[in-house]
């Protein structure tokens, strides 16, 4: 048998490598690479990301405490440049979160939000003008329901991206609200097909208690700071999930070529 490989340890999440959360292979690093000096040439703002998602986005315990300074990094402090390049968008909820967002709702105008969209804009298009961001981090599809919907659907999402300069970054989800892991299989097959960098959110949660999901199902549990430093914070989902999100979002920051 060959050797078994063990994942750096400063570059691992519970046993899981960087390189199967942040998936990257030279095809996809190329194209992100092509995306990014389009964005430039559109003037996208290198150092700002938005998010595209339901209520899982909207809560505190959601990367908005990179921005707060609710956090120690422990041994993955040298990840503390991404969470300095990207300040402002950390904490920043955006007009392309949603409560029950799905892919279809992040363009139909009807789920825009009136005080800040403009008539006939829809949550996807509105954020973009609103945030001109480099890089849309997308998870969705807890409310989709069927993953041939949520294919269908999310193909337009990204042409919309691609067509506008931004990087889009594919998460996939946690839960099993549509019966079985088909969403997430057509989030990485989307992943792979379109050279597109997957986050892969899902592998590390099959490390934690329950997935890291609370009583509901949907919804990740959660600790009152994001201490790296405690074992304990690292079987909770939403600190996990925040550090994966770091994890693809540097991956990504490292192909600027700045």
């Amino acid at each position: 048998m060959p050797p078994t490989v063990t994942p750096d340890p400063a570059r691992q999440i519970n046993g899981v490598p960087f390189e199967a959360i942040a998936a990257l292979p030279p095809e996809t690093a190329a194209h992100v690479a092509a995306i990014i000096a389009r964005g430039r040439e559109l003037g996208r703002n290198p150092r700002a990301f938005s998010k595209l998602g339901d209520s899982a986005v909207l809560t505190e315990s959601n990367l908005t405490r990179f921005d707060k300074g609710i956090y120690d990094l422990g041994p993955y402090a040298f990840l503390q440049p991404t969470i300095d390049y990207f300040a402002g968008s950390w904490e920043r909820y955006g007009a392309g979160a949603r409560v029950a967002l799905t892919t279809i709702g992040a363009l139909d105008p009807m789920w825009a939000r009136p005080e800040y969209c403009a008539g006939g804009e829809d949550p996807l298009n509105c954020e973009i003008r609103l945030n001109n961001p480099a890089v849309m981090l997308i998870r969705l599809g807890t409310n989709d329901g069927r993953a041939t919907s949520y294919e269908a659907n999310m193909r337009l999402i990204l042409s919309i991206c691609l067509e506008q300069g931004i990087v889009p970054i594919l998460g996939t989800k946690a839960d099993r609200f549509e019966g079985d892991d088909s969403i997430n299989a057509a989030t990485r097959r989307l992943a792979e097909e379109l050279h597109l960098p997957l986050w892969d959110f899902d592998r590390v949660a099959d490390t934690l208690p329950n997935r890291g999901l609370t009583d509901d199902h949907a919804h990740l549990t959660t600790t009152g700071r994001n201490n790296y430093t405690n074992p304990e914070t690292l079987t909770r989902g939403y600190p996990v999930s925040d550090l994966t999100a770091l994890v693809v979002l540097d991956a990504v920051r490292g192909l600027e070529g700045e």
